[in-house]
């Protein structure tokens, strides 16, 4: 924790509170990255169910789920920059803090559109991208929104 007086800032107990929210964002970037994972596994059964219809899981299930699991631990590791928010100036500055935070998911799916992939395999790294950001994105509201 920041050692500062709590009479000398404009709010008293707000490093407190700081420290606590700190100690908040590991525990949180792995939340995200688990409900992330699950999502996009079920999205991506759901679309292989569609473009393949093919009622057969027992060879595709596993990979689809070592696939996706894999792209979201690429993603995990683009948004670790989000634990440099423990450093009060980098979190009061509030374009440093969106850069921080969603600036991995948001590379992602940029170098998902610019590669040169097929288009199922380009859907399925869009979807896994789009559903880890609006995971990201709701923990990011339901952090700041508890101060």
């Amino acid at each position: 924790m920041f050692l500062c007086s709590h009479n000398t800032g404009p709010e008293p107990g707000l490093f407190i509170i700081f420290d606590i929210k700190m100690k908040t964002i590991p525990k949180q970037l792995f939340r995200v990255f688990l409900f992330a994972v699950i999502l996009s596994i079920a999205a991506t059964c759901v679309y292989y169910n569609i473009s393949q219809k093919s009622d057969d899981y027992t060879k595709t299930l596993p990979k689809i789920m070592e696939n996706v699991t894999f792209l979201n631990i690429i993603i995990f590791v683009m948004t670790l920059p989000a634990l440099f928010l423990v450093n009060p100036p980098y979190w009061n500055n509030r374009i440093v803090r969106f850069l921080l935070y969603f600036a991995g998911s948001i590379v992602f799916i940029i170098t998902a559109l610019t590669m040169k992939l097929s288009p199922p395999v380009k859907i399925v790294y869009l979807m896994t991208g789009g559903i880890f950001l609006v995971v990201h994105s709701i923990f990011y509201y339901l952090l700041v929104k508890k101060r």
